[in-house]
């Protein structure tokens, strides 16, 4: 070996040992960047095969920049990823209705049931006073304002949750857009054997972050570039990238108003998208299936309330004497509409304390009443049309009545209206034979015990304890009010645990993960510092060769 050679030796051993401090430095300055990974300079020697002597050093080779990583923790990393976003929206979701509900609590919907009955206790111990009536309305009224409160923000947070699933799939497109531009980078750098390891970090970083907002599968290929599929479908691959698109459709509420639903598919194939976990599928189980539970179970509850009241209110009497009046507007569809019936929101006499009057069939034909005359004034029903002084079928049972002829059932508010306090039908058009035409009903007798009277009223605050909901395979209730909305409330309690449950064993499952890649690819100072150290004496004593080997080519040069 000449000297020019042993001059091209220090020269390699000083062009590494600053590369070398380059890399420690670089890992030094990134320690704290959450994705960064270790760097390390991968060196070998070099040598010549030489006739006299055989091999021959010819100092030092840098082979490459390696990044120290894990692929298989990553791949770890995400199908737990997955599971976290999905339980994260659950548990919000969640804890978002028992913030609703706020059972148990004073603002809570049993509370204020509690106050309706107690009302209606009230009122049985003195049925003839009016502000005895006027606390029944108004608890009546705060309850039905509670139960809309309860259904208008379970709506908002369904709605809320659409809104989430447009802005996730914004991000998805987003980072599926950078790692397609990652993918063409590195594949440039690493076609000619080299490592893009900073493009590399970032890939996985945006990888970790996409597999928490869908399911993900990442398959790499020969020159460094992946492909990412979710539920079969490519996402991302070397050549393309494929977009998510929302689509939109407006669904009814029960009250007529409009809301917006989103779906979701691929802007390509126009396939629809159903992811398998993440965030995204969080938010579509949370809008489609968590919250719409609770939302039914409300409107059941409000429903069974306003039907048993109805039911009860209607056979009693009011302080005019008569019977038939709904408490509850009739025409509700749950929680979202529940309301106070005209009557009663008018003027509370019409709140029935007094007892029930017995029921007693009647038949009537309208041509026998006298008229022909439909699309006219009301038409008097009469308990016994053919008496020799007709008595007014007044206090009609609600849903009994039936109007028909040989061929044809009419249907009520479409052919008929009935006043059911005062006894009258209307005929809403003309078209029919009055001959043939009659009406079949039910009337209750005049059993008004007076303003003194309060088995209906006592009867109705009877129904707190009385099994009500929840039929069994016989057709009879099995809980009451209280029992029905507290195991709903257990019910929320113990998802909620179970969410929360999940949501913590894939957290600690992902942080281990994570410990353990950091203990693969983390920036150690103390070691990176030993390194600064070793390569600056290597540094300096291959400098030390250089200027040695100078000096001997100086003295052969001068000779």
């Amino acid at each position: 070996m000449g000297l020019l050679s042993v001059l091209s030796v220090g020269t390699r051993a000083l062009f590494a040992s600053q590369l070398a401090m380059d890399v420690a430095g670089q890992n030094i300055s990134n320690a704290d960047v959450e994705g960064y990974s270790r760097k390390r300079l991968n060196l070998a020697p070099d040598y010549r095969y030489d006739g006299a002597f055989g091999q021959i050093g010819m100092g030092v080779e840098v082979v490459n920049i390696e990044r120290m990583r894990s692929s298989f923790i990553d791949l770890q990393i995400q199908r737990q990823n997955r599971e976290v976003g999905y339980f994260e929206e659950l548990d919000f979701a969640m804890e978002s209705v028992e913030n609703i509900l706020t059972e148990p609590g004073e603002t809570g919907i049993l509370s204020f049931i509690d106050q309706f009955f107690d009302s209606w206790q009230n009122l049985s111990s003195n049925p003839s006073d009016l502000s005895a009536r006027e606390m029944v309305k108004t608890t009546a009224e705060i309850l039905t304002d509670v139960f809309h409160n309860v259904a208008n923000e379970l709506d908002d947070l369904r709605q809320t949750r659409s809104e989430e699933i447009e802005d996730r799939v914004n991000k998805v497109n987003a980072i599926a857009a950078d790692i397609f531009n990652l993918n063409r980078e590195i594949g440039a750098v690493e076609i000619g054997n080299q490592n893009a390891n900073d493009s590399r970090d970032k890939r996985d970083r945006l990888l970790k972050e996409l597999s928490k907002l869908i399911d993900i599968d990442v398959i790499e290929n020969d020159s460094g570039q992946v492909t990412v599929t979710t539920s079969g479908n490519i996402l991302v691959s070397p050549a393309f990238q494929q977009d998510l698109e929302i689509t939109a459709r407006l669904y009814a509420l029960s009250d007529g108003t409009e809301r917006t639903e989103v779906a979701i598919r691929f802007a390509d194939s126009k396939n629809p998208y159903d992811p398998k976990g993440g965030q995204i599928k969080g938010l579509i189980d949370c809008r489609d299936s968590v919250i719409p539970q609770y939302q039914r179970e409300i409107d059941r509850l409000a429903l069974a309330l306003a039907e048993k009241v109805n039911e009860l209110h209607e056979r009693g009497y009011t302080l005019n004497g008569f019977s038939g009046v709904a408490f509850f507007d009739e025409g509700i569809t749950g929680a979202r509409d529940i309301a106070l019936s005209a009557a009663v929101r008018s003027d509370v006499r019409n709140i029935a304390a007094a007892a029930a009057g017995e029921s007693y069939p009647a038949t009537q034909n309208l041509f026998a009443a006298g008229t022909h005359d439909f699309g006219g004034p009301a038409l008097q029903l009469y308990r016994d049309p053919a008496a020799a002084t007709p008595v007014p079928g007044q206090n009609i049972v609600r849903g009994s009545v039936l109007v028909a002829t040989p061929s044809v059932t009419l249907t009520e508010d479409v052919d008929y209206h009935i006043d059911y306090v005062n006894g009258t039908i209307q005929m809403l058009h003309a078209g029919y034979d009055a001959e043939d035409l009659t009406v079949d009903f039910e009337y209750r007798t005049g059993g008004f015990g007076g303003p003194g009277d309060n088995a209906n009223a006592l009867a109705i605050a009877q129904l707190r304890s009385e099994l009500t909901m929840n039929p069994d395979i016989l057709g009879e209730p099995t809980v009451t009010y209280a029992q029905f909305y507290s195991s709903m409330v257990g019910v929320l309690g113990l998802s909620r645990n179970q969410a929360s449950s999940n949501l913590e064993t894939r957290q600690f499952l992902v942080e281990q993960y994570e410990s353990h890649q950091d203990s693969i690819a983390g920036v150690s100072l103390d070691e990176e510092m030993a390194n600064i150290v070793k390569y600056q004496h290597t540094y300096q004593a291959a400098a030390r060769v250089i200027s040695v080997t100078d000096e001997m080519l100086d003295v052969l040069m001068n000779m």
